[in-house]
C-alpha cells in the first residue's frame, strides 16, 4: 500500500467487515489484494456467494491510487442483456424509445477510479465480445452515438460460477477470461474461515440488537454450538440472516435453541439415510423429532423389527425404544 492509500477508508472496512482477520485463509486472500492494489492487472474475485467478494474489491480500491476517484459497481445478473449494455455504455437522447435525455453509463463514471462487475459469469456471449473490446481498447461509443471516448479505469470482477467449466460448454469466452483474470484471488468460503466466525457472531448480534432496540443477556450454549459448527453454505450473508433471526425470536433477551432455523433434513436413501435440503425454515424441536423418526425406523427396518436388537445397538433401554415407538408411532 503505497502514498496514496486511503487510511480511513481501509480502517473503516476493516473495522465492519472482518479484514482483522484471524484465518491465515483470508489473510492470504487479503494478502494478494494488497499486493496488486497499486498495480492496473484486471482481478477477478472467485468464490461462494456471501463470501465478501465485493468487500475485497472496496478493499483493493480503498488501497489503491484511484481511492479518491469513483468506485462504480455493476450486478450484471441484475440486467437484461439490452439493459446491461445501456448501463454500462450509457446512450445518448434519442438513441431508442424512452431515451428522453443522454445518460452517462457506468464506463464513464469509473473513468480515473475503478469498475467493479459482480456476477460476471451471468454475462452473454455477445456482452463479453463488447466488454473485451473496451477493456483491450479503453474505448467505447455511447449507444447512438459514432463519437468514442477514451476512458481510465481498473477493472475488477466476481463470480461465483466455475469459468473454465463454462468456457468448456462454450458459455464463456476464453479470451474474456484471460483479459478479466489478470490477477485471480480466491475469497475462501466462512467455513474455512471459523477463527472468525466468532467475532463475526458478536458484530451481528450487537448490530442485529441495535436495529431492533433490543438486549441480548444469555444465549444457550447450544447455539453458539450451532453456530460454531454450521457449515452455512450462504457464507458471511446467512450468518448475518441467522443473527438477525435469533434476535428477533428472542425473548426476555434469551436466545434459544429452539429459534435457530435448522437448514438441513435426514432422509433416506437406498443405503441408509443422508442431508437434504428443507424446503423451509423450522424450529429446532420439529427438526430434531423428525430427524429421530426417520432415524429409528431406519434402525428397526434394518434389524427387521427387533426391538432387542434396537436398542442394544442405539445404547438405550427397550422401554426408550418402545417410549419412542409409542410417540412417534413407529412400526416394528
Amino acid at each position: 500500500m503505497g502514498e496514496y492509500t486511503n487510511n480511513k477508508e481501509i480502517n473503516n472496512i476493516k473495522k465492519n467487515f472482518f479484514l482483522n482477520t484471524k484465518s491465515p485463509a483470508f489473510a492470504e486472500s487479503l494478502r494478494y489484494c494488497e499486493k496488486v492494489a497499486n498495480s492496473n492487472a484486471n482481478v477477478l474475485l472467485i468464490g461462494e456467494s456471501g463470501t465478501g467478494k465485493e468487500v475485497a474489491s472496496q478493499y483493493i480500491h480503498a488501497c489503491s491510487p484511484r481511492a479518491s476517484n469513483n468506485m462504480v459497481t455493476v450486478n450484471c445478473s441484475a440486467f437484461t442483456e439490452t439493459l446491461l449494455e445501456s448501463e454500462l455504455f450509457g446512450y445518448e437522447q434519442g438513441a431508442f424509445t424512452g431515451a428522453l435525455k443522454s445518460k452517462k453509463g457506468k464506463f464513464e463514471l469509473a473513468h480515473e477510479g475503478t469498475l467493479f462487475l459482480d456476477e460476471i459469469g451471468d454475462t452473454s456471449l455477445l456482452t463479453q465480445v463488447k466488454l473485451l473490446r473496451v477493456i483491450e481498447t479503453k474505448e467505447f461509443e455511447r449507444i447512438g452515438s459514432n463519437t468514442p471516448m477514451l476512458i481510465d479505469f481498473r477493472l475488477i470482477c466476481a463470480t461465483n460460477n466455475d469459468l473454465e467449466e463454462n468456457i468448456l460448454n462454450n458459455t464463456f469466452r476464453e479470451d474474456f477470461f484471460f483479459r478479466i483474470s489478470t490477477i485471480a484471488i480466491r475469497i475462501p468460503p466462512l467455513r474455512e474461515r471459523k477463527e472468525d466466525l466468532m467475532d463475526m457472531v458478536q458484530f451481528f448480534l450487537k448490530q442485529a440488537c441495535v436495529e431492533n432496540k433490543c438486549e441480548i443477556s444469555y444465549i444457550e450454549p447450544e447455539v453458539n454450538e450451532f453456530l460454531y459448527n454450521y457449515d452455512y453454505p450462504g457464507n458471511i450473508r446467512e450468518l448475518k440472516n441467522t443473527i438477525d433471526r435469533l434476535v428477533v425470536l428472542s425473548e426476555n433477551g434469551i436466545i434459544r435453541k429452539d429459534d435457530l432455523p435448522i437448514l438441513y433434513a435426514i432422509g433416506k436413501h437406498k443405503s441408509g439415510f443422508s442431508t437434504n435440503r428443507f424446503e423451509s425454515i423450522v424450529p429446532l424441536k420439529d427438526f430434531r423429532k423428525d430427524t429421530e423418526t426417520k432415524y429409528l425406523q431406519w434402525v428397526l427396518d434394518e434389524v427387521n423389527g427387533n426391538v432387542a436388537e434396537a436398542s442394544r445397538r442405539l445404547d438405550i433401554s427397550t422401554r426408550q425404544l418402545f417410549n419412542k415407538i409409542n410417540e412417534y408411532g413407529l412400526q416394528k
